[in-house]
C-alpha cells in the first residue's frame, strides 16, 4: 500500500455460512415454491450494529446443526410429497437409476452452486442408489435432499476451487463469482442463467460481471437485499428500541418506531432502485408516510398508506434527517450530540469509534439548579469543555451539532428551552471539509465527499 495507494489489498477469506435469511432465502429458491415452517435457528447477530454476515461472527454450535438436521429432514419429505417441489428437483419422469444419477447430478450442482466433482457425483449415487434398493425411488430423493442440505458444501460458502495464485491466494472460480454476486445482491444462491454464465465462463470480464450485476438488481430479490444491506449498515434497528418521555412527546409508540425504520428504508431502497445516487441519500427531500409519519413529520395525513411526499426541504433532506436516524441516537428526553457525531463517523465515513477516558462521564448532561435557561447544546459544550474531552469531541460534536434542530423523537424545533438553536458545525475530515449551518447543509457536504463515497462502497 505504501509503495502503491491505489493497490488493491486482499483481505482474508474464511469460509462463510449461509445466515439465517441467505439458508431460507437458498432452501426456498432450491425447492421452488413454498416450503415447510422451518426450526428457528439461534440468530446470526454478532456485536450490537455489525453485519450479520460477518464470517468470523458465522461459527456453528450445537443447537444449530441440530436445528439444521431437523430442517433438512422436513425438507427432504417436502422434496416428495410437494409436486411442485417434486418438479423442481426431480429431472425425469422415470424411477430408474438413470433418472436417480440425472437428480444428484442436477440437484447436487444447484445445492452445492457448482457442478460435483466425479468423486461427489459417485459418492452421492452410491448413497442415493443405496436408499433406492432398500427402500424405494421417494426414499432415495428424500434422504439425498436431507443429507445434501447438511453437507458444509451447502451450508457454507466454500471457495477453493479456483487455481493458486501464491501460497496465500487462490483465484476465485467461474461459479465462485456467481455465488459472491448472487448472495451480495439476491442473499440467495445463483439462478439457472448465472449459473450457466459461470458454465460458459462468462464471468471473466468487469463487463460480463456488470451485466450479470445489473440483470440481479432487476429482480424483485434485490429489492429485499438492498433493504437488508441499509437496515444493517445504518443500524436502523436501533430505533426499535428507543423510548421517549411521554409527557414530552405523546405520539411516541411501538407503532411510531416501526414506521420510523419503514419509512427510511422505503426513501432508501427508492433511491437505490429508482436510479439515485449517494448524494441523493444525503440531499432528497422525498419521504413515504403513513398517518404515524406523517403526523412526526407535521404534515397533512396522506390519503393511502406509504404516499410519497416532499418533506420541506429547509428543515428535512436526506436520511440523516429522518426520525429513524434522529430517535435512534438521542436519550428518552432530548437529542444527543456525541451519539448522533459518532454515528456519523462510524457509518458514514467508516471510521473506528473513539473511546472515551475511563474517567468521562457519560451520563445525560443537565442543568445546575442555579443556572438560567440552557438548550441542549449549552449542557454539552459545558460537559466536554475539558481538554482531556476536546481532543475527540471537537470532531465528534462537529457533527453531532448540526442536528441540534430535531428534539429526543426527530421532531424538528427552532428553540430549544425557550432559546433558539444553534445547529451550526464543522465537518472535518470528509475531504471536502467547511463550515455548515444544520443538517441539510451538513448533508449536502457529506453527499459530494469522496470519503463517504468509499464509505458507502
Amino acid at each position: 500500500m505504501c509503495d502503491n495507494p491505489d493497490a488493491i489489498v486482499l483481505g482474508s477469506a474464511p469460509a462463510r455460512r449461509l445466515t439465517n435469511a441467505e439458508y431460507d432465502n437458498t432452501v426456498r429458491d432450491l425447492l421452488g415454491g413454498d416450503i415447510p415452517r422451518l426450526p428457528e435457528q439461534p440468530s446470526d447477530a454478532g456485536l450490537q450494529g455489525s453485519f450479520e454476515n460477518d464470517a468470523l461472527s458465522l461459527g456453528p454450535s450445537d443447537v444449530r446443526v441440530a436445528r439444521y438436521e431437523a430442517a433438512a429432514t422436513l425438507l427432504g419429505a417436502h422434496a416428495v410429497n410437494s409436486a411442485t417441489a417434486r418438479d423442481r428437483v426431480v429431472p425425469c419422469p422415470t424411477a430408474d437409476a438413470e433418472c436417480g444419477r440425472q437428480f444428484v447430478e442436477t440437484f447436487g450442482k444447484r445445492a452445492f452452486r457448482r457442478p460435483l466433482t466425479d468423486d461427489e457425483l459417485d459418492r452421492w449415487v452410491g448413497f442415493f442408489e443405496s436408499q433406492r434398493a432398500s427402500i424405494d425411488f421417494d426414499a432415495g430423493v428424500q434422504l439425498t435432499v436431507a443429507a445434501m442440505l447438511q453437507a458444509p458444501q451447502f451450508l457454507y460458502r466454500l471457495e477453493n476451487e479456483g487455481s493458486e495464485i501464491n501460497a496465500d491466494q487462490f483465484e476465485l472460480s467461474q461459479h465462485e463469482l456467481a455465488s459472491r454476486l448472487s448472495y451480495l445482491l439476491w442473499e440467495t444462491m445463483p439462478d439457472d442463467e448465472l449459473l450457466a454464465a459461470a458454465a460458459a465462463g462468462d464471468l471473466e470480464s468487469d463487463v460480463q460481471l456488470e451485466a450479470q450485476a445489473r440483470r440481479l438488481l432487476t429482480n424483485d430479490r434485490a429489492r429485499t437485499a438492498v433493504r437488508n444491506f441499509h437496515r444493517q449498515w445504518l443500524y436502523l434497528d436501533r430505533v426499535l428500541g428507543e423510548d421517549k418521555l411521554p409527557e414530552l412527546v405523546p405520539m411516541w409508540s411501538a407503532g411510531a418506531r416501526e414506521s420510523a425504520k419503514e419509512e427510511t428504508l422505503l426513501f432508501i431502497e427508492n433511491t437505490f432502485l429508482g436510479g439515485g445516487t449517494v448524494n441523493d441519500l444525503f440531499t432528497s427531500n422525498i419521504a413515504y408516510v403513513d398517518d404515524v409519519m406523517a403526523q412526526l413529520y407535521d404534515i397533512p395525513s396522506p390519503t393511502e398508506p406509504w404516499s410519497q411526499v416532499e418533506l420541506d426541504p429547509d428543515e428535512r433532506a436526506g436520511l440523516l434527517s429522518r426520525i429513524a436516524f434522529l430517535a435512534g441516537n438521542a436519550h428518552d428526553a432530548n437529542g444527543s450530540p456525541p451519539l448522533r457525531g459518532v454515528y456519523v463517523m462510524e457509518r458514514i465515513l467508516c471510521e473506528t469509534r473513539p473511546s472515551p477516558p475511563a474517567s468521562a462521564d457519560v451520563s445525560t448532561p443537565v442543568a445546575a439548579p442555579n443556572q438560567g435557561p440552557m438548550t441542549n447544546r449549552d449542557l454539552f459544550e459545558q460537559r466536554v469543555a475539558p481538554s482531556a474531552c476536546q481532543g475527540c469531541h471537537v470532531r465528534i460534536d462537529g457533527f453531532g451539532y448540526g442536528f441540534e434542530n430535531y428534539d429526543a423523537a426527530g421532531l424538528f424545533r427552532a428553540e430549544d428551552n425557550g432559546l433558539p438553536v444553534d445547529a451550526s458545525g464543522f465537518a472535518n475530515g470528509i475531504g471536502n471539509d467547511a463550515d455548515y449551518d444544520g443538517a441539510v447543509e451538513l448533508q449536502a457536504l457529506l453527499g459530494e465527499s469522496d470519503v463517504v463515497r468509499g464509505c458507502v462502497a
